[in-house]
């Protein structure tokens, strides 16, 4: 059963320099007509059982499509969908966008919570991130959607980036702490090859802070928001008591969810899919009856066990305990057992990626 519905949208006002999702600043569709793809999309999966309990507009910038386009989409999505189950839709918004009459328009429509891509709190932190908004555009954009009346707001910050100090860190942490939401992702900016920032780093141009510093970032950030009454509940992410992500622990529980739009991934029946990253080619797909998908991977056996530990060990339920009933010699100091389950401990979330290598590796050498 596909619990989950996440929809691209891919179009951006601007490319940072960081992102490495697909999104364009000049398409080849309109954003009216790309929305109506989606649902031709959605058609084209008749076959599966899907009853949604989350649904997530994520980008690229879907908060560059007007409210009333979203409504009519919705009117249109209710036709081909049961909607009845129903618990969160998700909506991520650039700080700049929307005004307090889209707000309330969004929560009219049925969206209940909103993901605003504050990404620092600096000033200079978001120069150094090739962010065009301003700081004073996130606290209104925040405020804006408090006093429309959504309780559901979470914000997205980067730390790691070029010249930022632990003092620096500390500054944004002192003002986050004032704001009115309910949920943090904190992502450690990591310099991805097809990205500006990967093709500066890879040639030296791109100084970010060392290991060391990085870990004190992150002990700093998962202490203080603890401290504000956040739960750190997966690597990145931290929420109030009762506001996690359901959308996002779709994913993490290894539960099936239908990715739509170009670029987007899907995980049904233990098949992982995703769909072309050319958004002509995506048009002319969806526009010829024929599903975009460029790649799938049936997982079994050892793959399918490694997808599960690499999404379930992101989060702080971890894993049942015999699913790793012998834990390999030299892993024992980054988990943590808690009754019949295991999950990392903040050392090893930090360093999640080596423990999952290093957990793969001796997977396959006792098969």
């Amino acid at each position: 059963m596909v619990k989950a519905l996440y929809f691209h949208i891919p179009f951006c006002s601007y490319k940072c320099p960081y992102c490495d999702f697909v999104s364009v600043v000049e398409p080849v569709v309109e954003p009216k007509e790309y929305m109506c793809l989606l649902l031709k999309e959605l058609e084209l999966y008749k076959d599966l059982s899907i009853k949604p309990k989350t649904l997530y507009f994520g980008g690229g910038t879907p908060s560059l499509i007007k409210p009333e386009v979203y409504e009519a989409f919705f009117e249109k999505l209710s036709g081909l969908l049961d909607t009845s189950s129903l618990e969160e839709l998700t909506i991520e918004c650039n700080p700049e966008n929307y005004s307090l009459e889209d707000f309330r328009k969004l929560k009219e429509i049925g969206f209940n919570r909103v993901s605003i891509g504050v990404q620092s709190l600096r000033e200079e932190g978001l120069k150094a991130l090739g962010r065009l908004h301003s700081v004073e555009d996130s606290m209104r954009a925040i405020e804006l959607a408090h006093k429309a009346g959504f309780e559901n707001i979470n914000i997205d910050l980067i730390y790691g980036y070029q010249g930022q100090s632990l003092k620096d860190l500390k500054g944004e942490l002192k003002v986050l702490r004032d704001l009115p939401i309910s949920h943090v992702s904190f992502y450690l900016l990591t310099p991805y090859e097809d990205t500006q920032f990967g093709f500066l780093y890879q040639r030296g141009l791109l100084e970010l802070p060392d290991d060391h510093i990085i870990a004190d970032m992150y002990e700093l950030i998962c202490e203080n928001l603890e401290n504000m009454g956040f739960m750190q509940y997966e690597v990145s992410n931290f929420a109030l008591p009762g506001y996690e992500c359901k959308h996002n622990m779709v994913y993490w529980t290894h539960e099936e969810f239908l990715g739509l739009g170009v670029s987007a991934w899907s995980f049904v029946e233990r098949v992982r899919f995703g769909n072309t990253k050319n958004l002509r080619l995506y048009v002319e797909r969806v526009s010829g009856g024929q599903k975009p998908v460029e790649y799938e991977e049936r997982l079994e056996g050892i793959d399918l066990l490694y997808d599960y530990l690499f999404t379930a060990l992101r989060t702080t339920r971890g894993v049942e305990r015999e699913v790793l009933s012998e834990l390999p010699q030299g892993l024992e100091e980054f988990f943590v057992e808690e009754g019949q389950r295991l999950r990392l401990n903040r050392r090893g979330m930090l360093l999640i990626n080596e423990v999952l290598w290093r957990l793969r590796k001796v997977i396959l050498l006792k098969t």
